[in-house]
């Protein structure tokens, strides 16, 4: 899945969540918000798990009113700061059981989603029910 096809289906997932369609004025608002500072050339590229996580955080912030969380077990990760600017964005969207991480101490920044994984992480922005991760099992036992 492209970039630009990640934003689409987060934005068709919204209007589902909400129970109504965006006008296209709307829509075309929300997605230069969520793709502010992303080069065009990566929007045709597949998504990675980093540009993923910076669009999943800006959605959480925009689309759910959600805050940002303490880092917890997602400060082990020891590719976070590969890209300091994804750094917050990865771990909130890890914390919170968004995005699932490689391994315990490893999120996978460069990594290519599937269509498979960049679905299933769209649901889980919206769909609280969902959000399982190894991280939240570890933040649940006190680790």
């Amino acid at each position: 899945m492209t970039a630009d096809k990640f934003v689409e289906c987060v934005l068709d997932e919204y209007e589902a969540f909400c129970g109504n369609g965006l006008i296209a004025a709307e829509r075309a608002v929300l997605r230069e918000f969520l793709l502010a500072d992303v080069p065009n050339d990566s929007l045709s590229s597949e998504i990675t798990a980093k540009l993923s996580a910076l669009i999943l955080h800006r959605s959480l912030h925009r689309l759910t009113d959600e805050k940002d969380d303490d880092w917890g077990p997602a400060r082990r990760f020891k590719d976070i700061y590969d890209c300091r600017v994804c750094a917050n964005a990865v771990a909130q969207v890890s914390v919170k059981g968004i995005f699932e991480p490689l391994a315990e101490d490893e999120f996978g920044m460069a990594r290519v989603l599937t269509d498979r994984e960049a679905k299933e992480a769209v649901l889980r922005l919206f769909d609280r029910t969902k959000r399982v991760t190894i991280l939240l099992e570890l933040k649940t036992i006190g680790n």
